[in-house]
């Protein structure tokens, strides 16, 4: 599955055209700190789960008004462990801002599947839960195997179905040259604030915020708001979501999807004037400043095609020495709590174990820079050694 979707991303390279025309139908969809979470399945009802015979995953709707990205009902997924401790994953798979690039690769739905020639820039905007929990197994995911970290950890799975790098919260219509429209939910942000309260609604020892390429994107902004709700220091790891401004070449300008997406009202008063005009990561700046306690990881392989490339339209030599160059100034700023893991490679993400996983060995447990394999630097992270690791 991993092999079609990376081949079906690279069949979209192209030069790039301007966005399509759109409509704003919601300015701002809800306040996901005013929805009612008390309807939703208790975690100390949830079974634990034996890691010996693999990860069942427990589904949890989430209750009105959430939905996914073609306004039906959404959920979580819920794997309950052992210990007090908590790990929080938002799922990545790409991201659309019109008609054209609102075509999901996992078509759901027939109206969203149109234009029926071309291909979008989203993997879903349906969320199937026999599929997801079949899918996840590797990496961080599998909790067989006695070197995850997160082996006997609660794990929460936020589901990635609204194509705004679960930072949105509006209501868009979108049209193509012929008049034709599709409506999409982009209320990614709803979602994931209910599910953090949901989730915050127990005591944990101590809370990880990850994600995984959209996913990682999404850290940016969650792990401040984890930091909020939990009330106390996060450990973030994001992997591929690097944020990074694309170039002039690339469909997706961070302001223009931004907008679409409604994505600036939901950021914290005074964090904006950190990334405004600059390269979203810097956003981080404003989080670490608060939290003082609060670690923030990034894997990302330096030459990565499809963030770099595919997304943000640089070359792999190009992308390489922005990447270094914007992440080693907040490095400098936030040397104990900022740190890096980025082997000199064309791939794109480590955690769920890649995404030619399970048609290559999982990275999360082979991927290596200066004798430490990827897994063995997340326990470093855990133990609040932040190491900064460039291949």
């Amino acid at each position: 599955m991993r092999l079609v979707v990376f081949g079906l991303i690279l069949f979209c390279v192209a030069p790039a055209l301007a966005l399509g025309e759109y409509d704003v139908l919601v300015e701002k969809y809800a306040d996901p700190f005013a929805i009612e979470v008390s309807s939703m399945r208790p975690i100390e009802s949830l079974p634990i789960d034996n890691p010996n015979d693999g990860i069942d995953w427990i589904k949890v709707p989430l209750p009105k008004p959430c939905v996914n990205g073609i306004g039906k009902e959404t959920f979580v997924m819920v794997r309950r462990g052992t210990e007090n401790n908590l790990l929080v994953f938002f799922e990545g798979g790409g991201a659309c801002a019109d008609y054209a690039t609102c075509k999901p690769l996992l078509c759901t739905n027939f109206e969203t599947c149109k234009p029926f020639l071309g291909i979008g820039s989203v993997v879903a905007l349906e969320s199937k839960f026999w599929f997801l929990s079949i899918y996840y197994r590797g990496g961080i995911f599998d909790v067989k195997n006695p070197k995850n970290p997160f082996r006997n950890w609660t794990i929460l799975f936020i589901p990635y179905n609204t194509g705004d790098l679960h930072m949105g919260n509006r209501v868009v219509k979108y049209y193509d040259d012929d008049g034709n429209s599709k409506t999409i939910y982009h209320v990614g942000y709803v979602n994931a604030i209910v599910a953090l309260r949901y989730i915050a609604q127990k005591d944990w020892d101590r809370v990880v915020v990850a994600g995984s390429s959209a996913g990682g994107y999404g850290t940016l902004l969650h792990a401040y708001r984890a930091w909020e709700i939990f009330g106390k220091p996060i450990i973030a790891i994001n992997d591929a979501g690097p944020g990074i401004m694309p170039s002039a070449r690339s469909n997706f300008q961070t302001d223009e999807v931004m907008k679409r997406w409604g994505t600036l009202q939901n950021f914290p008063e005074g964090a904006i004037q950190y990334f405004e005009g600059r390269d979203p990561i810097y956003a981080l700046e404003f989080g670490l400043t608060q939290c003082n306690e609060c670690l923030y990881a990034l894997f990302e392989d330096q030459k990565d095609l499809v963030i770099g490339t595919i997304f943000s339209g640089y070359s792999p030599s190009e992308y390489r020495d922005r990447l270094l160059r914007v992440t080693s100034e907040i490095h400098v700023k936030f040397s104990d709590r900022f740190c890096r893991f980025m082997p000199l490679e064309y791939q794109h993400t480590m955690l769920t174990g890649g995404l030619l996983y399970p048609l290559q060995k999982d990275r999360f447990y082979n991927e290596e820079i200066d004798g430490y394999k990827v897994y063995q630097w997340v326990n470093e992270a855990l133990r609040g050694n932040c190491l900064d690791l460039i291949e």
